[in-house]
């Protein structure tokens, strides 16, 4: 009897198992998009000062995107709003990774995703849900035939400031090690915890995206406005003498070496929108 019972609990964990559904890979960071004041200042600001090379326009459900081009897979966009000022800048950051997989996987966790995937208007697939925060998180898979897939293999802009978003900051509500989406349905590690000490609350997580090195910050500051992307740059003086030269005789903030003991700039556009450049390794 009980080597019968003993094959019963085999077979039922074993189907249990066959059951569940393995999270897909994400691959990292694909692009954040923020609200603009006006197209003419992102250019400016973007595309002179920064930059990073104008991609193209298109139309989407959040409004008409202007789009800049940082690498093959990633991109900063933005939407026209005269209010931007007064509102929550972030419009959502998009995780590239397969969205039929990720779309069923969540449901499996019972999360509430909506019945089917939509089209970005640039061609691509796309679905995306909320974190606890409220920061909607979009999930993309790029579409050979979309305008971003177009550009693969093209040269970067020469003036380019970056190549690489290395991570996003988001606003959070509550910083945790067992964040309900990142950690607990994600599975997302943490590489980055500050304080170490897990006896004191966190005031600053970086969780890894998965399946690549890029990774989400979470920070203290209570404002909504936290979000921003963060670029990677390889000589912090370079890059400042570099932005220095393109805005001669006007005030540039100065560097400082953030928590995780790294050289770290950090600039607002005119919108008041952050915008952070790091160095990829610790101040030696």
């Amino acid at each position: 009897m009980k080597k019968l019972l003993l094959i019963c609990f085999v077979v039922f964990s074993a189907l249990n198992l066959l059951g569940q559904i393995e999270r897909p890979p994400v691959w990292g960071i694909a692009r954040m998009t923020f609200l603009a004041s006006d197209f003419n200042m992102a250019r400016n600001y973007y595309g002179r000062f920064l930059g990073f090379r104008e991609a193209f326009t298109y139309d989407s459900p959040s409004g008409k995107v202007l789009c800049f081009r940082i690498n093959d897979r990633q991109f900063l966009e933005f939407v026209e709003d005269p209010q931007t000022s007064a509102k929550n800048r972030l419009v959502f950051v998009s995780l590239e990774t397969d969205v039929v997989k990720m779309l069923d996987y969540l449901r499996s966790k019972g999360i509430e995703v909506p019945a089917n995937l939509s089209d970005d208007g640039a061609g691509n697939q796309v679905f995306s849900i909320h974190d606890h925060s409220g920061n909607r998180i979009e999930f993309i898979t790029y579409s050979d035939k979309g305008l971003h897939t177009r550009l693969r293999g093209l040269p970067v802009s020469d003036s380019a400031i970056s190549q690489r978003i290395h991570h996003v900051g988001l606003y959070s509500k509550e910083i945790r090690d067992d964040d309900p989406l990142y950690a607990q349905i994600l599975n997302f590690p943490v590489i980055l915890r500050y304080p170490e000490d897990k006896k004191l609350s966190p005031t600053l997580i970086y969780f890894s995206t998965g399946d690549g090195t890029e990774s989400i910050e979470e920070y203290a500051p209570n404002d909504e406005n936290f979000s921003h992307p963060c670029f990677v740059v390889q000589d912090m003086q370079r890059t400042l003498d570099i932005l220095r030269s393109r805005k001669p005789g006007q005030p540039l903030a100065r560097p400082a070496i953030g928590k995780g003991r790294r050289w770290i700039l950090n600039l607002q556009n005119p919108d008041g929108t952050k915008v952070e450049f790091t160095e990829p390794f610790t101040v030696k």
